[in-house]
């Protein structure tokens, strides 16, 4: 499976709860418009030290179908400088160099066109002058990620099937949609995108489970999901539409006091303009805390327990089953989710199913291949579709986390990953782990994946498109 880019294609458009759920449950950014510089330059080795050397290139990263400027620093250039793409040393076609303008004998810019077919890879960045060549190792990566907003964000948590994207910044919720852009919610975290319709869940930072909804006005409004009884506090984390197109949003609601709360996992149900109180859903034996990661249009929950690193699966309100690992997604059938699990101290991407014959769970997770195979396996599965196309993090070559898809077969008795894992292309990012992070996946091809991706030491929203 290759990736190409993903233009905009729709043109519709936490108080962290008196509990354990901030702590236990946070998880965890294309190219830009050509006027725009992204991120700070990446500093890069020379091949050359005699004559001219390149340092630098900024934005160092471009998408696929797209003209660009790029500013490229180093020493030594002259008025005569010319730039040229270099895939693994050669020059390629599929970067065409339009114009090199001399700046002064650190700078040039060149504009650039990338076309749909390019390598997703890092490329060499050449300046050629007075006769001698320098050359900036892996200067230049070309990516089919989309970035959506210049805004940082400290995590993107979700996408729906309209190709919204929500999540938070650090201090606001967010949602971003093509017709609006980015949109500051306020306080205080965004969790999850309604599937259909473009509308956010989360919490607003003094205990309040929040609904952000957008008017047909195209103003926004919020409503407060109803408390349990008992409530100290709640949290707002997935949503799924019923077959009848009942909206369900799960998460958590604490009772005791605000000095010592346990969590109950809930799930709340909204017809026409109306939410249900919440039904509160069973804790499993021995289990004296729990709350809800993820719920599907059954009404099946999966979720934590004890701020462990146990999870479970809720067939019904009373039906509770412990899972090894910590469910981040399950299926509309029911019969498929995919977290993370914890090995030799990590957390690893996996994934745990429901028998076709007995229609009991398979409770021991069983991890998915990373980019870098056995040498390295932490990551995390994030999202899922119905065509069990996975997205997530895991390690890649480098020891980092990257954005990552699997797709998964389940045509028989257990499922299978369909060859290897698909490394998705970033913002050329040298920072911290994960250096990108796919969040959530459309329903329709083709598949929409939103998430985010490190540039220059921030986190930007982006998108991928994968292929029919």
């Amino acid at each position: 499976m290759t990736v190409r880019d993903a233009t905009p294609f729709i043109r519709r458009t936490t108080w962290a709860v008196l509990l354990l759920y901030a702590a236990a449950c946070g998880r965890e950014t294309t190219s830009p418009p050509p006027s725009v510089q992204v991120g700070s330059a990446i500093a890069v080795s020379a091949k050359a030290p005699a004559g001219p050397a390149v340092s630098s290139a900024n934005p160092s990263f471009g998408d696929l179908g797209t003209t660009i400027d790029v500013q490229v620093l180093g020493s030594g250039f002259g008025a005569d400088a010319q730039a040229t793409w270099l895939l693994h040393g050669v020059a390629n076609g599929h970067v065409h160099t339009n114009s090199t303008t001399f700046v002064s004998s650190t700078e040039v810019v060149a504009n650039i066109t990338i076309d749909n077919t390019a390598p997703l890879d890092l490329w060499d960045v050449q300046i050629s002058t007075g006769g001698k060549n320098g050359v900036g190792s892996d200067a230049f990566e070309v990516t089919s990620a989309q970035v959506l907003s210049l805004q940082p964000v400290v995590s993107v948590e979700g996408a729906n099937n309209l190709g919204d994207v929500v999540g938070y910044t650090d201090k606001d919720a967010f949602i971003y949609d093509d017709a609006t852009g980015f949109v500051d919610l306020g306080p205080h975290q965004a969790r999850a995108a309604d599937p259909a319709a473009t509308a956010a869940f989360g919490a607003d930072g003094t205990g309040n489970a929040i609904a952000w909804m957008r008017a047909l006005d195209g103003t926004w409004t919020h409503q407060f999901l109803p408390a349990a009884p008992n409530s100290v506090g709640r949290f707002a984390t997935s949503a799924a539409r019923m077959a009848d197109g009942t909206l369900l949003v799960a998460g958590v609601d604490a009772t005791g006091s605000s000095r010592s709360s346990n969590n109950r996992p809930v799930v709340w149900r909204q017809s026409g303009s109306s939410w249900s109180a919440p039904t509160i859903y069973a804790y499993p034996p021995g289990v004296t805390a729990a709350f809800a990661r993820t719920v599907n249009a059954l009404g099946e929950v999966g979720g934590q327990v004890n701020a462990s690193t146990t999870g479970a699966v809720w067939d019904s309100p009373t039906n509770p089953v412990l899972v090894d690992p910590l469910p981040n997604a399950i299926n509309s059938s029911g019969t498929l989710m995919v977290g993370v699990k914890t090995v030799g101290g990590v957390t690893a991407p996996a994934y745990w199913w429901r028998d076709v014959v007995t229609q009991a769970w398979h409770t021991t997770g069983v991890l998915l291949p990373t980019i870098a195979g056995a040498s390295c396996a932490s990551g995390g599965a994030r999202a899922m579709n119905d065509a069990l196309v996975v997205v997530g993090t895991s390690c890649n070559n480098g020891g980092k986390d990257q954005a990552t898809v699997w797709h998964l077969d389940f045509s028989g008795a257990s499922p299978t990953v369909v060859g290897s894992p698909l490394a998705l292309s970033g913002l050329h990012s040298t920072g911290t782990s994960p250096i990108s992070v796919a969040a959530g996946i459309s329903q329709t091809a083709p598949y929409v994946l939103g998430g985010s991706a490190e540039s220059g030491g921030s986190r930007l929203i982006v998108r991928w498109q994968l292929p029919q």
